[in-house]
């Protein structure tokens, strides 16, 4: 009696095999348009162009070449090179294109060139080509004027020199004697508790007259010395710079506003950085900002020689479609 052979059960979550990513990283490549849908035996449409040189490989009549190899492997980073210096993994490498251009062409038998995600991403490709052809390659950080850099490091000075900055927990009171006396009945409250991290944005969001700080739990945007002279006047600025991070003012004190208790959080160290140390960063942004402004006029150029519409009554439909009640 025949014995039915044994089904081998697999889990879903079988891995690829070896080739997989090889195959997957050349279709990644393969990319063009305007194929005729009659496809011949042996189809030619979305053929790559032959690179020249000895060849290293063949599928039917299309040789794979060295040179053609060289540029797939360069494609993958020049760590990827390393590895390919065994000839035993380089020749599984020349198998994997093998297998590319098997696969490949039995897709073209089938009549996937005409395929909508084919042809889609076949133009995602022609349009990043175009751009490097054209703006991209054409760009040299190296040809930006040393004067350039200057001048947008002037113009941007305070990105690059900074001076100390503090960032504080303030408890605001009235300028009076009874926001004096509560300020100093809400310190000894806190110096009650000095670990209760809590307490002080409990207490700011409940009594501290600045309501936009007491929204946050009293804490103050990072201020320098001068920023804070001029919000709170010359003694409040004097006496907060004496503060240690994570200390607590040990009376209240005065401003030209009213009177505060104040814990130092942190501070942050002056910043000076020169040309030197940013000539590099500001090339760069130089050249990214040239190249923004390249590309917006490359495109008016271009949509001048195609009609463009927007049809604004279609968008209600639009999004009536995308954000319709399910």
């Amino acid at each position: 009696m025949l014995r039915k052979p044994r089904m081998r059960v697999t889990s879903h979550r079988q891995t690829s095999p070896r080739w997989m990513p090889g195959i997957l990283s050349g279709l990644m490549g393969l990319g063009g348009l305007g194929c005729d849908p009659a496809l011949p035996k042996a189809p030619t449409c979305l053929a790559l162009p032959s690179e020249p040189g000895a060849a290293v490989a063949r599928v039917g009549d299309v040789p794979i070449t060295v040179a053609t190899v060289v540029a797939r492997l360069k494609e993958q980073g020049s760590g990827a090179l390393k590895r390919y210096d065994d000839r035993t993994k380089l020749r599984e490498f020349v198998e994997d294109q093998i297998r590319l251009e098997l696969l490949a062409n039995a897709a073209l038998e089938r009549g996937f060139a005409q395929d909508p995600e084919v042809v889609a991403a076949a133009r995602k490709v022609m349009v990043r080509k175009l751009l490097q052809h054209d703006l991209l390659d054409n760009a040299n950080p190296d040809e930006v004027p040393e004067s350039e850099i200057q001048a947008y490091y002037t113009q941007h000075l305070s990105d690059y020199r900074q001076p100390e900055k503090l960032r504080l927990l303030n408890l605001e009171l009235l300028p009076t004697e009874t926001g004096h006396a509560k300020a100093r009945a809400l310190l000894a409250r806190l110096q009650a508790r000095p670990n209760d991290r809590g307490l002080f944005k409990e207490l700011a969001a409940t009594y501290s007259q600045e309501r936009q700080s007491a929204e946050r739990g009293g804490e103050l945007l990072p201020m320098s010395h001068d920023e804070l002279l001029a919000a709170y006047g010359q003694s409040f600025a004097k006496d907060v710079f004496t503060l240690a991070p994570g200390e607590l003012t040990s009376v209240p004190i005065q401003s030209t506003r009213g009177w505060h208790v104040v814990r130092l959080l942190s501070r942050r160290e002056a910043l000076t950085r020169s040309i030197d140390e940013v000539r590099v960063e500001i090339r760069e942004k130089l050249v990214k900002g040239q190249r923004a402004k390249d590309f917006d006029k490359y495109l008016a150029d271009i949509r001048k020689r195609y009609p463009v519409a927007m049809y604004d009554d279609q968008l209600d439909v639009l999004r009536a479609t995308l954000f319709a009640a399910p």
